[in-house]
C-alpha cells in the first residue's frame, strides 16, 4: 500500500519514514512536555472559592425556604400555602369576610368593672366568601394573643385562643378581653394575635382595642317619684341634666303595676325590675315602645309585662336583652323591629297569639342566643319573619310546651336547636 510525501507529493511506501525524493522525514514526533505543577497555595485558594460557592448556595437556598414572618401591622394577612392563599384576618360576625377596623371602639364601659367581649379571628380562602379555618387549622402549631401599650389606668388581660363554632359558627379562633378601666376618659391597648404555624411561619395580626370610662348610676324611688308611668317617664326626660351623655344608667323599679303606656327613646337605660316580701312584683300591664339609635344595648330584668289579650306587649327598634321577663297575655308579645336586635334568658311568654316575633331590617347583634326561657300555650311561639343577620340562632335549655306552633321561621333563618326542648 502506498503513500504520498506531504511536502513534495511523491509516491511512497506505507512503511516509509522520509521522502528518498525530498529527503524530508514525513513522521510526526510529539515533543515530550514535563507535568505542570501546581502550588499548595493554589489549591487551597480554589478550595476556598469552592466552599464559598457552596455554602452561598446553602444560604440562598435557606433564605427561599427559611421561616418566615407575615406582619403588616393589620387586621389581615394573606397567606400562601402549598399554592393556595388564604385570608385570615380579625372581622366581625356578621361580616366575617371584611377585615375589621385597625383601632376597634368597644364602646363605654363602666369603672372598676370587669367586663368581658369577643375577639374573632376568621381563616378564609382569599378573595373569595369560602370558609377555609378547618383545613388550615391543620398546619398551625398554636395561635396567642398578648396585649401590650396598656395605658395608664386600664387594667386588659386576653384569654386563651378557643375553638368555639358553637358559639360563633365558622370561626377560626375566638380571643376573650377582660377589661377594666379605672378613670374617666379613652383608654386603649394593643392586641396581637400571633398564629404559629407548623413549618415554622409566623403571621401576626394587630388591633387597638379602645375602651371610655364612664360613671354607672343607680337610681331608685328614693332619688325620684317612680310611682307612675308619668313619673318614670318625666325622670327619663331629666336624665340628661343629671348625668353625662355616655353614663351607664340603672333604674331599680318599685314592686308597683304600671297601668299605663310607657314610651323610651334616646339613650339606653336599664331597668329592673323588684318583688316585695308579699310577693308583689313590677308589673307593666299596659304596652311599651323603645326606640334608640345609641347602639348601646338596654338591659331590662326582672319584671311581668301582662296584657288584655290584644295589642303588642314590647315593640322595640334598638339592642335589648330580657333576663327573668313574663310577657303574657299579647296579640304579639314582643316585637323587634326595624333596628332591632333582641334576645331573652330565663323568660316566660305564655298564653299569646304570637311570643315573640323578629321582624327587623337592620340591627347589630349582641347575642345570638336565647338560654333557658319558656313558651308555653302560645299560638306560635316564636315567628321569625326577618332576621337582621344571618348568625344562627340558638336556644340552649329553651321549653317549647304546648304551642300551636314552635317556631315559624318564615325568613329561612339558620337555627341551633339541638339543646332546645320540645315538649
Amino acid at each position: 500500500m502506498e503513500k504520498n510525501c506531504p511536502y513534495c507529493g511523491a509516491s511512497l511506501q506505507e512503511e516509509a519514514s522520509f521522502c528518498p525524493y525530498c529527503a524530508k522525514s514525513i513522521n510526526h514526533r510529539k515533543q515530550p512536555h514535563p507535568p505542570r505543577y501546581i502550588s499548595g497555595r493554589a489549591l487551597r485558594s480554589a478550595g476556598v472559592l469552592l466552599a464559598a460557592l457552596v455554602l452561598a448556595l446553602i444560604a440562598g437556598l435557606w433564605q427561599h425556604c427559611r421561616p418566615r414572618v407575615y406582619d403588616n401591622d393589620s387586621t389581615e394577612v394573606i397567606y400562601r400555602d402549598q399554592g393556595v392563599d388564604y385570608q385570615l384576618c380579625i372581622a366581625w360576625a356578621n361580616d366575617p369576610f371584611t377585615p375589621a377596623d385597625r383601632a376597634r371602639y368597644n364602646g363605654s364601659a363602666p369603672l372598676d368593672e370587669i367586663y368581658r367581649y369577643p375577639v374573632l379571628l376568621y381563616i378564609n380562602l382569599a378573595g373569595t366568601e369560602t370558609f377555609a379555618a378547618e383545613t388550615f387549622l391543620e398546619r398551625v402549631e398554636s395561635i396567642t394573643g398578648e396585649i401590650s401599650q396598656v395605658d395608664q389606668d386600664f387594667q386588659i388581660t386576653c384569654s386563651e385562643a378557643v375553638h368555639d363554632t358553637d358559639y360563633v359558627p365558622n370561626s377560626a379562633a375566638i380571643l376573650y378581653m377582660n377589661p377594666m378601666v379605672t378613670s374617666l376618659g379613652t383608654h386603649s391597648a394593643e392586641l396581637t394575635i400571633s398564629i404559629q404555624m407548623k413549618n415554622g411561619d409566623i403571621i401576626r395580626l394587630h388591633q387597638t382595642q379602645i375602651i371610655e370610662g364612664i360613671m354607672t348610676h343607680h337610681f331608685t324611688s328614693d332619688d325620684a317619684p317612680l310611682d307612675t308611668v308619668e313619673d318614670l317617664e318625666a325622670f327619663l326626660a331629666r336624665l340628661d341634666g343629671i348625668v353625662g351623655p355616655e353614663d351607664e344608667v340603672y333604674i331599680h323599679l318599685p314592686p308597683m303595676t304600671y297601668t299605663e303606656e310607657l314610651s323610651v327613646t334616646g339613650r339606653a337605660v336599664h331597668l329592673t325590675g323588684s318583688t316585695d316580701e308579699a310577693g308583689n312584683r313590677t308589673t307593666f300591664a299596659a304596652p311599651i315602645s323603645v326606640e334608640s339609635r345609641t347602639g348601646w344595648v338596654f338591659f331590662w330584668e326582672g319584671f311581668d309585662l301582662l296584657g288584655p289579650g290584644e295589642g303588642t306587649g314590647l315593640s322595640i327598634s334598638a339592642r335589648l336583652h330580657l333576663t327573668d321577663c313574663r310577657i303574657a297575655g299579647w296579640e304579639t308579645g314582643v316585637l323587634a323591629h326595624t333596628n332591632a336586635w333582641v334576645n331573652a334568658d330565663e323568660c316566660v311568654f305564655e298564653d299569646n297569639a304570637v311570643g315573640f316575633c323578629f321582624d327587623a331590617e337592620h340591627g347589630s347583634p349582641s347575642d345570638s342566643r336565647f338560654v333557658n326561657d319558656l313558651f308555653r300555650n302560645n299560638g306560635t311561639a316564636v315567628l321569625l319573619a326577618q332576621v337582621p343577620n344571618d348568625i344562627p340562632l340558638q336556644f340552649p335549655g329553651t321549653r317549647f310546651q304546648s304551642n300551636g306552633t314552635d317556631i315559624d321561621n318564615r325568613c329561612g333563618q339558620e337555627l341551633e336547636l339541638e339543646r332546645a326542648v320540645f315538649k
